[in-house]
């Protein structure tokens, strides 16, 4: 039956002004207020006795704590869901059970007062609802449609054993009172949950999202999280009341279908009509939707399950790429960065620490090591039958007990429903921040690096074959540096004979917004749909690329993603150029050019990942400045003019100027290209005058020897090739200092739309003299920061080449 009390107004206790009970007789009457002058501290009047002002300190303390706690965690790599659930419990426990809190600092501990705390977790929840809504905007449901079988039983196994183990446990290890029996459920529950956001955070981080092992684990844990959500509901439906329980499924049930069939329905055309495309929704819509957001969990909440599930579902219902990257950051950043520790900081008040004895956390390390075996043993069972290998299974075992939101949310839910007691919350909480915890350091351990990249001479321009496919990797970090990328792609000279296979790798910095993280999942089979949503500016990526491949069918491109911090982004350029056998990796510069020829700087981080991506690549790196070169080269590709694109190689000598060489000689074939190559050769009767240029020169006399002997071959070779080709011109100039190879370069003129050049890394020669004492830019070497100068007036487009990383890297910045 329908409760009888439903919406039916409350018995409120008046008070007159003062706060004190009305006296018989007395008509005139007021609720109680906390009222607070905007004077301050100059009257006498406690600004902590007021509720905003309480509010604005817990805030502001909880708000540092998390942040400490993400500091501190960083460098071991945990997952932000670890970091947070630390402050929680650290707040909760020092204001709250802390006798030493309560003596020695007084306004910490009635600023967290129990009567204080009501405001703070009205707005914790208030941030639990919206971001569980957005973790449901963020989660893909036709990915469930393309899960194998092996990842759909790893993930219903490892949610119904882990189930019955935690209810048994719960059962188990202590005497509960009677109206304590059903906490069973919530125990099961939290053991059962896997943590989809905090394996991609992981994984991310190792490395590994893009394995085997992490695609596996990924479609495991997004299975596992529907199935424990599904326990959930069931365990609220039983917990609220015993007597309506199939009452509260069907309506959950029938909201369910309601949201599918009328409320998506109804969105999407609210949508479409009310913004047009390409415009951003107004602040009306976005209101509309924050709005239906807790209407959904009202009706949920009065379905007799938590709110948090409505928002869930209207999340769901919701297509992901609809709302639009931009959306998800700006309520994101609000709800996850400012609302969401409130929510964590009210869990660590019901965490009562301070009472624990030491039995009590030796049970408490005991019941956390056995929580681990229902997992990896049902992953180890489901390994051997899908004939995974042990060291496989052990890992996904360790991977699906990580923990995250929807666990910590089930012991809440338990606990606001009064089946399960302080003691058992507090450990299975412990449990859960432990479980997340160890995970991570076990699987760097598992899949640790036993080796560094390794360059392979084999795969340089110079040894590539001319009936071979040219395999190019391409980084980009910004949607405005494709157009100089995709037009030296083009004038690379695509064949039938000799094809290029691209892959254009996107850069995206690792966030705490589970965002990206969740989007990689769908984009683990390299198609653009799946992470086009990824950035508002994909689009134009994606047709920038699709227009190469179609002006020229030679060029094949391959999108991906990788998100990862700046420290660790190189790693996911190595890691792709070792998995696809890649020859030429191609960066953008970290400066682009502003409409008064200026370079500025666009990000610190981009001229971090160059270096370390110099420093640690296993083929060669082309650096590329781009100053229009994009722009330029369409208009002159489209005259009818021939050789309308001219090139200008600068070889002074060493490996990287012969790799530089092997690319211009590339380029050259193609029809619109005409190179000049500008060789420079030591005049050594004029070097022998300077003591300077002369230490230059016996220094690593052998070495530099067998460097001149392999140039000297080189080139012989490249003029055999081009001596009946009319489009590339070969001039050599003397030269005994640095001075006259400058004097000479600027003479060549300005009527240049790309400088290729070498690096010259560990290639010391009387050439370059004083050059290199004033590099701004050393990962361009010394001929390339000079054209990137000032004073040099050409505008020209730079590709600065470099053959491979050294054995031991360290040495290039």
């Amino acid at each position: 039956m329908v409760n009888p009390n439903f919406l039916k107004a409350p018995e409120l206790a008046s008070y007159n002004v003062r706060g004190n009970q009305p006296a018989l007789g007395v008509d005139k009457l007021c609720y109680l207020t906390d009222t607070f002058s905007d004077n301050g501290i100059w009257e006498e009047i406690n600004p902590l006795e007021s509720k905003l002002p309480t509010f604005i300190f817990q805030l502001a303390i909880v708000l540092f704590v998390t942040r400490l706690s993400l500091l501190l965690l960083k460098p071991l790599r945990q997952p932000h869901f670890a970091a947070e659930l630390l402050a929680g419990i650290l707040v909760g426990s020092i204001a709250i059970a802390s006798e030493f809190a309560r003596k020695h600092i007084p306004t910490l501990g009635s600023v967290f007062a129990a009567s204080r705390i009501m405001m703070m977790e009205t707005v914790g929840n208030l941030g639990l609802i919206y971001h569980v809504f957005l973790i449901g905007l963020e989660i893909d449901l036709r990915a469930l449609t393309s899960v194998g079988p092996k990842a759909l039983g790893i993930g219903i196994a490892g949610a119904l054993f882990p189930f019955f183990f935690g209810a048994s446990l719960y059962t188990f290890i202590a005497e509960y009172p009677e109206n304590f029996r059903w906490g069973c459920l919530y125990w099961g529950v939290a053991l059962s949950v896997t943590g989809l956001p905090v394996i991609a955070e992981i994984f991310a981080k190792l490395k590994l999202l893009h394995s085997e092992i992490g695609r596996i684990a990924m479609s495991s844990a997004l299975v596992n999280d529907f199935s424990s959500w599904i326990l959930l509901v069931f365990s609220l439906a039983i917990t609220s009341s015993s007597s309506s329980t199939y009452l509260s499924l069907f309506s959950v049930l029938f909201f369910i279908i309601f949201s599918i069939f009328v409320i998506r329905p109804a969105l999407l055309w609210m949508l479409r009509k009310s913004t047009r495309e390409g415009e951003d929704y107004s602040e009306a819509t976005i209101c509309a939707i924050l709005t239906m957001v807790l209407a959904c969990g009202l009706i949920t909440d009065i379905c007799g399950v938590s709110s948090v599930l409505g928002a869930f579902v209207f999340g769901l219902i919701i297509p992901s790429d609809l709302l639009g990257h931009r959306f998800v950051l700006t309520v994101q950043g609000f709800v996850s960065d400012l609302l969401l520790p409130l929510y964590y900081a009210s869990l660590g008040m019901r965490t009562h620490l301070g009472g624990i004895n030491r039995e009590d956390m030796l049970m408490m390390v005991l019941i956390s090591l056995l929580s681990f075996i229902p997992k990896i043993v049902c992953t180890l069972a489901m390994s051997y039958f899908y004939r995974m290998s042990l060291h496989e299974g052990f890992t996904l075992g360790i991977l699906m007990n990580t923990k995250g939101l929807l666990a910590v949310m089930a012991m809440s839910l338990g606990r606001d429903h009064t089946v399960m007691n302080e003691d058992g919350f507090a450990i299975m909480l412990f449990t859960i921040f432990f479980m997340t915890i160890v995970t991570s350091p076990i699987v760097n351990f598992l899949y640790r690096r036993t080796k560094k990249f390794l360059p392979s001479q084999h795969r340089v321009l110079q040894n590539l074959k001319p009936d071979s496919e040219l395999r190019i990797l391409t980084s980009i970090h910004e949607v405005q540096t494709a157009a100089g990328i995709t037009a030296l792609l083009e004038i690379s000279h695509a064949s039938r004979r000799s094809p290029i296979c691209v892959f254009a790798l996107q850069l995206m910095q690792l966030k705490k917004h589970t965002t990206a993280l969740l989007i990689v999942h769908g984009a683990s089979g390299t198609s653009s749909e799946s992470y086009s949503r990824a950035d508002g500016q994909i689009d134009q990526l994606v047709t920038t690329f699709n227009n190469l491949e179609h002006q020229n069918p030679m060029i094949s491109v391959q999108l991906l993603t990788a998100i990862s911090p700046y420290s660790t982004m190189h790693e996911d350029i190595c890691c792709l150029a070792e998995e696809k056998q890649v020859t030429l990796i191609i960066l953008p510069f970290h400066k682009r050019q502003t409409i008064h020829n200026n370079m500025e700087e666009m990000n610190p981080a981009y001229k971090e990942v160059n270096n370390n991506t110099l420093e640690n690549a296993p083929c060669a790196v082309g650096i590329l400045v781009d100053r229009g070169f994009g722009t330029l080269l369409t208009s002159k590709i489209d005259d009818d003019k021939t050789r309308s694109c001219r090139i200008a190689m600068i070889f002074i000598g060493g490996r990287d100027d012969r790799e530089a060489l092997s690319y211009a000689l590339r380029m050259a074939r193609h029809p619109k290209v005409s190179l000049i190559v500008l060789r420079f050769i030591l005049d050594e009767t004029s070097a022998q005058n300077g003591d300077a240029d002369l230490s230059l020169t016996m220094e690593g006399e052998h070495e530099g020897e067998a460097e001149k002997k392999a140039d000297d071959i080189f080139v012989n070779e490249f003029r055999q090739k081009v001596q009946n080709d009319d489009s590339v011109v070969y001039t050599e100039e003397m030269s005994s200092n640095g001075a006259e190879t400058v004097k000479t370069i600027r003479s060549l003129g300005q009527d240049f739309d790309l400088y290729v050049v070498g690096r010259g890394l560990g290639f010391f020669s009387p050439l370059k003299g004083g050059l290199d004492e004033w590099n701004d830019c050393p990962e361009l070497g010394s001929i390339g920061d000079l054209l990137l100068t000032s004073d040099f007036s050409s505008t020209a487009s730079i590709l600065v080449v470099q053959h491979h990383a050294e054995l031991n890297p360290g040495s290039s910045t």
